[in-house]
Order: structure tokens, then C-alpha cells, then sequence
């Protein structure tokens, strides 16, 4: 009685697979061929800047044969079945995302772009201010802190000398409170993680606490606006006007 094995040895001693072997292996055949022929017949809508994966050739998986099992695996080439030809330096990349020097720049120019045209058409429906009209702070390119009048004409003077023209305008701006500390909700938040019921057996009626709320509150007033934040509103404050009279007080300076 033979007893069961992986191969046999036919009459002239060659060894012959088995035939549940022969089945495996007819089994990977025909899928293969079948993976061979989708990969042929398949159609991808491409750009002109699109081709099909080198790797995958559209599928967006592959067939993976190792140690006599198979098995299908997605594509680590692509996303889509296809990859993006970077214009600029030829690449082969997922997406259309190249990091070369020059997609970079595409993308700073394009960007700029989009943030100008977003600009003038936020200032075609904006509420236009004379700055003579305007007592608010500003919010001036590359400054940490927020400016006033004064300190918008003297950017303006500098800009002028450096020889580069100040914009028209400016946005209006509007100030928020960063904060404000209110002893009882603290107290309340704090308890939260203490035992139950905790708050209720606390004294929050106590004049003490009334005392301390009150100290708070009047140091929170002093602060004035260093307890705010500021941000730019959808009013447009002019000051082409203001432009124009720092540039003839530089002109009558030089022509001294």
C-alpha cells in the first residue's frame, strides 16, 4: 500500500505531480491567464498626463505568485490604476502631486493666484470706510501685533522709500475677548472630577467668592486690549487718500 506523498515516480522513474497537485497548479494557470487577458482588455479614460500603472496596468491589483500558494494583493504602485506624468521633470508619481522644483512653483503661482482673485472679490462686496471715518486697529502683512493710524502711515512711508506701492485699502478689523475667568464655572468644572455632589455642599454663596470674582473682573478690564484677539471683518477701510498724502510730503522732502 502506497502511502500518500506529494509526488510519484511514473514507470520510467520521472517523478509526476499528483493529481491534486496538477489541479492546484492547472488552478494558477488559468487564473493567471485570466488576470493576463482583464489586463489587456481593460480600458482607462486617461489624461494627457496620465498613463496606465507600469505595475498593475490599470487593475489596481495584482496576481502574486510565491512558494507554490497565490493570491491577489492592491497595487502599492498606484491609487487609481494609473499614474500621473509630472510635465515639468517626467516622474511617474500616485498623484498628480510632483515635488519638483518647478510643480512647486506651479503650485505657489497658482495659489497666489486663487488668493488674489478671492481678494478682489471679497473687496467688490465689501463695505468701504474712509480712514478718516475708522478709529479700529489693523492687521498689517508679516506684523504680529495689531496697528493703529499712526503706525499704518509710517509702514506706508517705509514702503514708499523702499520703493514699493502700499495697497489701496486695508481690512477693518474687530476685537474678541481671549478670555474671561469666571470663578463659579471653575469651581464647578473642578468638582466634576471630585465626589458626588460635590458643588452642592460647597459655599458658592459665600461673599468671599462674590469678593474675588469682582477682583477678577475689574483686572481683566485693566488689561484693556491685551485680553483681546483680533480679526479682519468684511469692511474695507480706504486709504488711497492717505497714500497719496504721504507720497507728496517724500516728494517735497527730497526736492528740499
Amino acid at each position: 500500500m502506497r502511502r500518500p506523498c506529494k509526488y510519484l515516480y511514473d514507470d520510467s522513474g520521472h517523478m509526476e505531480l499528483t493529481k491534486l497537485e496538477r489541479m492546484d497548479t492547472m488552478g494558477r494557470l488559468a487564473v493567471r491567464e485570466l488576470y493576463k487577458q482583464m489586463q489587456s482588455q481593460i480600458i482607462l479614460e486617461l489624461q494627457d498626463d496620465e498613463i496606465p500603472c507600469t505595475e498593475c496596468k490599470g487593475m489596481r491589483f495584482i496576481y502574486i505568485e510565491k512558494d507554490g500558494k497565490s493570491h491577489f494583493e492592491y497595487c502599492r504602485r498606484c491609487y487609481t490604476g494609473k499614474l500621473y506624468v509630472c510635465r515639468h521633470c517626467g516622474e511617474k508619481n500616485k498623484t498628480n502631486y510632483c515635488n519638483c522644483k518647478e510643480s512647486r512653483e506651479e503650485r505657489s503661482v497658482k495659489y497666489r493666484m486663487q488668493v488674489t482673485q478671492k481678494e478682489i472679490e471679497a473687496f467688490k462686496t465689501a463695505k468701504k470706510i474712509h480712514y478718516k471715518d475708522y478709529d479700529g486697529k489693523f492687521i498689517l502683512k508679516d506684523s504680529d501685533y495689531v496697528k493703529d493710524l499712526d503706525d499704518v502711515a509710517e509702514w506706508i512711508k517705509d514702503l514708499l522709500r523702499e520703493g514699493e506701492e502700499p495697497p489701496e485699502y486695508l481690512w477693518a478689523t474687530e476685537k474678541e475677548p481671549c478670555f474671561s475667568i469666571n470663578l463659579y464655572d471653575i469651581i464647578y468644572d473642578k468638582c466634576e472630577d471630585g465626589y458626588e455632589y460635590m458643588y452642592e455642599r460647597l459655599n458658592t454663596s459665600s461673599p468671599l467668592l462674590k469678593q474675588a470674582q469682582k477682583l477678577i473682573t475689574q483686572w481683566e478690564e485693566e488689561q484693556g486690549d491685551s485680553l483681546c484677539v483680533y480679526h479682519e471683518t468684511s469692511k474695507a477701510v480706504i486709504i488711497k487718500d492717505l497714500v497719496e498724502e504721504i507720497r507728496k510730503e517724500i516728494q517735497s522732502e527730497q526736492s528740499i
